[in-house]
């Protein structure tokens, strides 16, 4: 046996010195068991800093593996006296300390974690204490960090929550925490199943972030530890254990599809999972996909490059994949002969048996938000991929379609000779407008509504001062949003239910804060607490959902996306009457977003309106748009959405 003396110096590193020389603090023999060790380490004379040095010269010296390291700081942490806040005091002392390594401190931390000397907040607080330990220059201090990433003493989940500090310390950037998490993913050891394990785990973890979640699942796939189904899996498990309220978890969503730290393949998949968690609408889950594709970096044909990697991948569903095609032809990376051959890519990446392919093609035809080139495309490709045949094509075409044409000119033309005026001042004025609201049209159609809304408009249509449109359904429509005084005006925004605008909004300050005013048994706003009502009074009320849905059947009405509603630069939907009687008769609903927490999220490119009408629990019905055209010819449908959320309020009255 070797006979050796741990010399244990407050704030020197643990060095070994021979028999003959003073025994020092600890006084052990090395043996090919660490048994002795265990003993030494057993002692309540001694801080806990001098056992982490003995601890660390273990390893160092071969005397022990990282998986009896950790046991002999668990037997370490044992020996601790005191309360618990005196326990955790020793703990931070030797976290703060100088003796040890980084490596040595987060497997301590670990320790502490799995014995109960410290939850979640502690863990964070603990891993601070050990970066801000850290001597030396900023390259050094990243060593450190670096070092303690190729360590086998700490769990990946550990090690993603010293990353994590490491970046809100300013001690690394997002190319760098790349660089960390491979190292961390690399120094795993065991079979792929047992990585795939720690990845998960990990990924599970409340101390990971998305975009670091996000990054592991990129890791996975890229030293095959995972599958595509595996892939997905992490992903949605990625979502579903975010924080906050459903606004909230869709931004912080929206916040990781924007970052640049992972790539666009994994980002489609993210926003799937986002779906399938029922996170993001189609509304929500275009302006992701949007958000992705402002994302990519490089030339447009670097851009094009990334996206035709993303269609030909298996971690992103066909219809995603063909809003993508939509995007990018929109924004100009892509003509319509890219988008072809996209397409063409995207059916042929579909993996599938043949009835599992055509389902996702029927499904993506079906869609609501995809264009009708994208969806006459699609056929076209799965007609000559043989996916599908010539009967099962037509009836695909048939559900993309319309009215026709000439049917919509007859009703409007029938409707409009009916109408007998005279022409006066007033009338005049009208037909003024008229010429510059179609000066630049070419549609028949359009103008002649235009026309029709202009001679409607001549008459005078007020409750309790407030103007309304008449669209066909009985009710009488308000022109503007409670709180606005022009029909371009956002005006103010509520939680649902209640009545009066606020600084911020909060679950914690919402008035019915444990769901139990508005529950199961009751699900419609009583008028005391309708908003419509409580500001405008007389007959004024928040739509129902059913009254919505009416608006936004095409045989009702057509929805049309404006970016400069008569001028004014205001975006959003002009909701036109085909109803016959009140052809060209308008309302316009501005694109206002929502607030969250104090936060106006989307004003400008998503329009959310409160129905009076309770969803389920934490959530009400709304009507959402946005500029995508939909199947049906409207922009917009019903979704549910977070109650605590403060969204605009367009009054109706019987």
């Amino acid at each position: 046996m070797l006979c050796v003396w741990l010399l244990l110096l407050p704030l020197a590193p643990a060095a070994l010195i021979s028999c003959q020389q003073e025994p020092a603090t600890i006084n052990i023999t090395m043996v090919a068991d660490y048994s002795q060790i265990l003993e030494a380490l057993s002692r309540t004379n001694q801080s806990l800093t001098e056992k982490l040095s003995l601890v660390e010269t273990a390893l160092s010296q071969g005397f022990a593996d990282s998986e009896e390291a950790g046991q002999m700081l668990s037997q370490a942490l044992s020996t601790l006296t005191g309360t618990m806040e005196e326990k955790f005091d020793q703990i931070e002392a030797a976290v703060k300390s100088q003796t040890a390594s980084l490596e040595i401190k987060l497997a301590l931390i670990e320790a502490a974690v799995t014995g109960g000397f410290a939850d979640a907040a502690a863990q964070q607080a603990l891993i601070l204490s050990a970066l801000q330990s850290l001597k030396g220059t900023t390259e050094e201090r990243f060593a450190a960090i670096e070092s303690a990433m190729k360590s086998q003493t700490a769990s990946l989940e550990s090690k993603l929550a010293l990353i994590e500090t490491a970046v809100k310390e300013g001690l690394t950037d997002e190319t760098s925490e790349i660089e960390l998490l491979q190292q961390a993913v690399y120094a795993l050891i065991g079979t792929a199943s047992e990585r795939l394990q720690a990845i998960e785990k990990a990924v599970e973890s409340q101390n990971t972030s998305l975009s670091a979640a996000l990054a592991l699942v990129e890791l996975a796939l890229d030293n095959r530890l995972a599958d595509v189904n595996e892939a997905m899996d992490l992903l949605l498990q990625a979502v579903k254990k975010l924080d906050g309220t459903m606004s909230q978890k869709l931004g912080a969503v929206a916040a990781a599809v924007r970052s640049q730290t992972s790539g666009l393949e994994t980002k489609l998949g993210l926003i799937d999972a986002a779906v399938k968690a029922g996170l993001a609408d189609d509304v929500a889950q275009q302006q992701l996909l949007k958000s992705a594709i402002e994302s990519l970096d490089g030339t447009l044909a670097e851009q094009l490059a990334l996206i035709e990697a993303a269609i030909n991948s298996q971690t992103t569903s066909l219809s995603s994949k063909l809003e993508l095609i939509g995007i990018a032809v929109e924004e100009g990376m892509a003509d319509d002969k890219d988008a072809k051959v996209l397409i063409q890519q995207a059916v042929e990446a579909l993996d599938g048996t043949l009835a599992e392919n055509l389902s996702d093609i029927n499904k993506a035809v079906c869609s609501q938000t995809l264009a009708l080139w994208t969806k006459l495309g699609l056929i076209e490709t799965a007609l000559k991929a043989g996916l599908s045949d010539e009967k099962t094509a037509l009836s695909q075409i048939g559900q993309t379609l319309s009215t026709s044409l000439k049917d919509e000119l007859s009703d409007v033309l029938t409707a409009l000779s009916s109408i007998d005026t005279t022409l006066n001042e007033k009338v005049t004025a009208a037909l003024t407008g008229i010429f510059q609201e179609i000066h630049e049209q070419t549609d028949y159609i359009t103008i002649l509504r235009s026309i029709k809304w202009a001679l409607y408009q001549l008459e005078e249509h007020i409750i309790n001062g407030h103007e309304y449109v008449e669209m066909g359904d009985g009710l009488k429509w308000a022109t503007c949003n409670v709180g606005a005084t022009t029909p371009e005006g956002y005006g103010d925004y509520f939680a649902w239910g209640e009545t009066s605008t606020k600084a911020s909004y909060t679950s914690s300050n919402y008035f019915d804060i444990n769901f139990s005013v508005y529950d199961s048994k009751k699900t419609k706003l009583d008028l005391t607490d309708d908003a419509a009502r409580v500001n405008w009074g007389s007959t004024w009320r928040m739509p129902t959902n059913t009254e919505y849905s009416w608006l936004l059947d095409n045989t009702n009405c057509i929805w049309e996306w404006t970016d400069n509603y008569r001028g004014t630069g205001v975006k959003g939907a002009i909701v036109t009457s085909v109803v016959p009687g009140y052809e060209g008769n308008q309302i316009f609903f501005p694109a206002a977003g929502f607030y969250s927490w104090d936060y106006k999220i989307y004003d400008g490119s998503i329009g959310y309106y409160w129905s009076a009408i309770m969803l389920f629990s934490d959530f009400a019905d709304t009507l959402s748009f946005n500029d995508i055209k939909l199947a049906n010819g409207s922009i917009g449908n019903i979704v549910g959405y977070d109650r605590t959320t403060g969204l605009p309020v367009r009054p109706v009255s019987d």
